[in-house]
């Protein structure tokens, strides 16, 4: 378990530590029922989330029927592969594509395809790596390392043998564009 920059011990499964006031998933969601209540006194056309995650969908009406995860890929996926594959450059004999709809998914689907029971795999970010990173890696039976900076990576990936995957977290890069 690391620390983080002020020596504080992160909480398990997470890479960073909880402070006095959320000290708990528990107190976590209280925070978001208070953040509800006051979105729901406010209005939500008056509320904008910072977090850099839209998760807004603006729909016609006639888009509302294709909003189901059986009927949209029965309608969509042939057309969405084809134009995947051709922008990949994959082909249709030996490649295939997969979407999903969030990150964890997402990562927890790329390491149970690239990373084995023993195998290495680096986080490489500005502070830590996303939570999904590591459950997928603690998930898959790999090793995790994370590291923050370039002289952490380096040092990472010349002494450990079987990396199997290097995942590197952009939200601090995406966020520090000043």
């Amino acid at each position: 378990m690391g620390v983080d920059r002020f020596g504080n011990p992160h909480a398990p499964n997470l890479a960073y530590a909880r402070g006095h006031i959320l000290c708990s998933t528990e107190d976590d969601f209280k925070k978001l029922q208070v953040a509800w209540s006051v979105i729901r006194e406010r209005g939500v056309e008056r509320i904008y989330v910072f977090t850099a995650l839209e998760h807004g969908l603006p729909l016609v009406a006639e888009e509302l029927l294709l909003v189901d995860d059986e009927l949209a890929p029965t309608v969509s996926f042939g057309h969405l592969k084809d134009i995947a594959l051709d922008h990949l450059g994959g082909s249709p004999e030996t490649d295939d594509v997969a979407v999903f709809n969030r990150m964890t998914d997402a990562t927890m689907a790329t390491h149970l395809t690239l990373v084995k029971p023993g195998d290495v795999l680096i986080g490489v970010s500005a502070s830590h790596s996303h939570p999904s990173v590591v459950r997928a890696a603690e998930h898959g039976g790999a090793r995790f390392i994370d590291t923050a900076g370039l002289g952490a990576f380096r040092d990472a990936i010349t002494t450990k043998r079987k990396v199997a995957l290097v995942v590197r977290d952009l939200r601090s890069a995406a966020t520090r564009r000043d």
